[in-house]
């Protein structure tokens, strides 16, 4: 899968079948959208597209505002090229991109640069400058430049919208079950495993560190997790994800990792880190002799659960 940051105009001399959107989690409402988009663009000899922006608008707009993120790019891209999605075009949201008016943004953007035969969007999906854009006007300026709009209706699942704010609140309130439904596939961080302090050895709690990308996660705290990608079989352990408030509170999200009795190195391997529950939110322990005896309980607790489940990621497409 092709992934494009800042295309220039008349880039793409092929047509595009595209959707806008941010696209966090790529649930079951997503998959659905890019079906469409994919089968249109195969039928019609168009490249199935999808266009984002970096950073989120409302980021943009407002220095305090934090999105809490579902899943980091790398994992929305490859939902996406699961489903079937040829290219992502990432654009810069700046003071040019938000200056644009409606047309401004239709005839430079839609047109110029991406090169756009079919475009589906939300019912709710605004566009150019103060928002000032909405579905009716982007199927009248469609039908005026020669591009088709479309939409898509919403996606349900067991009488609730799919929707990433809803996926967000199922994870903010821990209920990964709930959040994976609506996803319509497991919850999976990946990336490679970086440099920590190594403060965990000392404790007796080696973790692999995974930096989460983005300002904060929709999904915090003390998590049961099966690891892939150090061994021909799924690992269970026990997960952290946060700002480590007892040794180190900070900005940067991790999600710290701990294999009970594995012995070996991961350091620079890209894994993939599924989040089979929720454990208990992060908190502060007032020494660290108090934290490793949460930490026992919470592994035991973890080993438990995943003892009587089994790990979901699968290499079955969209």
């Amino acid at each position: 899968m092709k992934i494009i940051r800042r295309p220039r105009p008349h880039t793409f001399t092929q047509g595009t079948a595209l959707t806008i959107g941010n696209f966090d989690g790529v649930h079951s409402g997503h998959a659905e959208l890019f079906r469409r988009v994919v089968a249109v663009a195969r039928a019609q000899g168009l490249v199935p597209t999808v266009v984002t922006f970096h950073p989120h608008p409302k980021e943009f707009f407002s220095s305090s505002f934090k999105l809490n993120r579902i899943s980091t790019l790398r994992d929305r891209m490859i939902e996406m090229k699961r489903c079937g999605i040829e290219q992502v075009c990432i654009l810069p949201f700046d003071k040019a991109m938000a200056a644009l008016s409606p047309q401004e943004f239709v005839q430079e953007i839609l047109l110029n640069r991406l090169n756009a035969k079919q475009v589906w969007v939300g019912d709710d999906f605004r566009f150019g400058a103060k928002r000032a854009g909405d579905f009716a006007l982007l199927k009248q300026l469609g039908d005026a430049q020669g591009f088709v709009v479309n939409d898509l209706a919403e996606v349900q699942s067991n009488g609730t919208r799919v929707s990433s704010s809803n996926i967000r609140e199922a994870l903010k309130a821990g209920n990964v079950p709930q959040a994976v439904q609506m996803l319509g596939h497991p919850l999976v961080y990946s990336g490679h495993i970086i440099h920590g302090k190594k403060l965990g050895r000392t404790l007796g709690f080696p973790t692999m560190n995974l930096k989460i990308t983005g300002r904060a996660s929709a999904l915090t705290g003390i998590l049961a997790v099966w690891v892939h990608g150090l061994e021909d079989k799924p690992l269970p352990a026990v997960a952290s994800m946060g700002v480590r408030p007892t040794v180190e509170e900070s900005d940067q999200i991790l999600l710290e990792t701990f294999i009970p009795d594995w012995q070996g190195n991961a350091y620079g391997k890209l894994l993939r880190i599924e989040v089979l529950a929720h454990i208990r939110p992060e908190q502060h322990f007032d020494s660290l002799d108090t934290m490793v005896t949460q930490m026992h309980q919470d592994t035991a607790k973890a080993m438990a659960l995943l003892a009587a489940n089994q790990p979901q990621i699968s290499n079955t497409g969209c």
